[in-house]
């Protein structure tokens, strides 16, 4: 009897072991695509420059609304801010320490339009695929926010980079688009799924009199 008990539970381990190998090989493999995708879109982003343009010293607020103003937008400097609108919506550039920086797009959404948990999958998903955007909803879920974090040591190494940012911001959102729009097809299959098929209603027959 204990051999067999010995037998069953060296039987259990070898499986269990199989199992984290597996799981260790696939882990290997999904951080080998991660690292794929990131370098792809670490490529957009130029290497910071050494200045060179009349904006010397470290990068200052007013650089970074001067380096906005150059794209074709309205900065307006806030406290720890520089904000501006592209096509209506709204980026802000958190400047409070610097030369890291946070190029941020934001949105007020209404919790009532949106299914928040997969609002909340989709921006952990996205966060997860791409390397230099993130996304965050608020606890309230009335707020989205889409951001790209760097370093830029200048004013003209901003410049450079500023198009690329607001690129990789449109990465991200769309990719969270994509996600979140698959998984609510996903529940809406899963619902019907699960919804009980009623037999054809019959019709008793008329006899005119």
């Amino acid at each position: 009897m204990p051999l067999t008990i010995s037998i069953a539970v060296s039987a259990v381990l070898a499986v269990l072991l199989v199992e984290r190998l597996l799981a260790n090989r696939r882990m290997s493999r999904d951080i080998r695509m991660q690292q794929e995708m990131n370098y792809e879109l670490l490529k957009r982003v130029p290497d910071p420059g050494e200045g060179g343009s009349g904006q010397e010293g470290p990068l200052t607020p007013e650089q970074i609304a001067e380096a906005i103003r150059k794209e074709g937008y309205i900065p307006e400097i806030d406290t720890d801010l520089v904000r501006f609108k592209i096509q209506g919506e709204n980026y802000f550039v958190q400047t409070d320490r610097l030369p890291l920086l946070f190029l941020i797009k934001g949105y007020n959404l209404d919790p009532a339009d949106w299914d928040l948990d997969l609002l909340r999958e989709a921006a952990h998903l996205m966060s997860d695929d791409l390397a230099m955007v993130k996304a965050t909803v608020g606890d309230d879920g009335t707020t989205l926010s889409y951001f790209v974090a760097a370093r830029d040591r200048n004013y003209e190494s901003f410049r450079q980079n500023l198009s690329s940012y607001l690129g990789i911001l449109e990465e991200g959102q769309r990719k969270l688009d994509e996600e979140y729009h698959r998984m609510e097809d996903e529940k809406e299959e899963a619902d019907r799924a699960d919804q009980p098929i009623l037999p054809p209603l019959r019709s008793e027959s008329k006899v005119l009199s």
